[in-house]
């Protein structure tokens, strides 16, 4: 079994202490939803800043290879939710679940895989 990283960031595997136990490093590929952004308004931020309200929509996945016996692929939860939405295999994509956060409350890993 092989996992790989298709995320923009390091994914790091820990125990309930925080330790790391395993870390998958990004390969440089990342796998995205495609995003369709339709602009259906504006609202004001601090005075005389507006910024666009848009409606999004994701299409399918882009750089995310065919399903492999034995390989696994991390991807973001949008990107497995694209691609089960356009009919693609999805057994072989893992998203991070349970997060665990340090002191300062940032995501320093999960706990562990989860599917779609």
């Amino acid at each position: 079994m092989e996992i790989i990283n298709l995320t923009p960031h390091a994914v790091n595997l820990v125990d309930a202490d925080g330790n790391a136990v395993a870390t998958y490093e990004p390969t440089g590929t990342i796998a995205r939803a495609a995003q369709t952004d339709i602009k259906v308004g504006e609202v004001e931020v601090a005075p005389g800043v507006n910024v666009d309200v848009v409606n999004t929509s994701f299409g399918e996945p882009t750089d995310l290879p065919d399903p492999v016996e034995g390989i696994y692929l991390v991807v973001s939860i949008l990107t497995a939710q694209a691609a089960k939405a356009h009919g693609r295999q999805v057994d072989d994509l893992l998203v991070t679940s349970d997060p665990v956060r340090s002191s300062e409350g940032r995501i320093i890993g999960c706990k562990r895989f989860a599917r779609v």
